[in-house]
């Protein structure tokens, strides 16, 4: 079996994880990501998305990263690429590509990114959904910090790790924060 066979097993496995656990976790599960917001980096820019179908909606803690003026950003695929857009609560979407919406604002470059996934591991590995649009932004944005939002039973053993793969340095769910690479620890609620 082929990487991209084994990781096309894992994601319809891990959609079905994830809707059991977005199931479980309750209408609560977003609300208590905002707990761990200062222990995540400084950014003058977060991108955050628009939660579809059971994702764990990441907009109660980018709300609390923005409080203080800084400014909000949500992706948008244009001719297959993703930029960022910079986006304020009220603000109308428009509809983008693969059941996504999309913000109309100027293209602004993020420096904290909370990241969408269908699974993940304690070392930063993340299975997206195929397309591989926040790995290519990420290897081509070095300094940004990328932090993967998921129901903990999102969590896997292992996963295949192809070149373009890019890891997260942190994970963040309603029960544990993951820091990975050099600065690896947990921290519970």
């Amino acid at each position: 079996m082929s990487v991209s066979e084994e990781k096309a097993a894992l994601r319809a496995e891990a959609m079905t994880r994830r809707a059991a656990a977005a199931r479980a976790a309750g209408p609560g599960a977003a609300e208590a990501l905002v707990r761990h917001a200062t222990a995540l980096p400084d950014a003058a820019i977060v991108a955050a998305y628009v939660a579809m179908r059971d994702e764990i909606d990441p907009m109660p803690l980018a709300l609390a990263l923005i409080a203080d003026g800084k400014r909000l950003a949500l992706p948008a695929v244009v001719d297959k690429v993703m930029h960022f857009r910079a986006y304020a609560p009220g603000d109308g979407l428009i509809k983008g590509p693969f059941g996504t919406s999309h913000p109309t604002g100027p293209e602004v470059t993020p420096d904290l990114l909370l990241v969408p996934l269908l699974a993940f591991t304690r070392e930063g590995g993340r299975l997206g959904y195929g397309a591989g649009h926040y790995d290519r932004w990420l290897a081509a944005h070095p300094a940004a910090y990328a932090v993967g939002v998921a129901y903990a039973a999102q969590e896997i053993p292992g996963l295949p790790i192809e070149g373009h793969d890019q890891r997260l340095k942190a994970i963040l769910t309603e029960k544990d924060l993951f820091m990975t690479g050099e600065d690896a620890c947990v921290s519970s609620f």
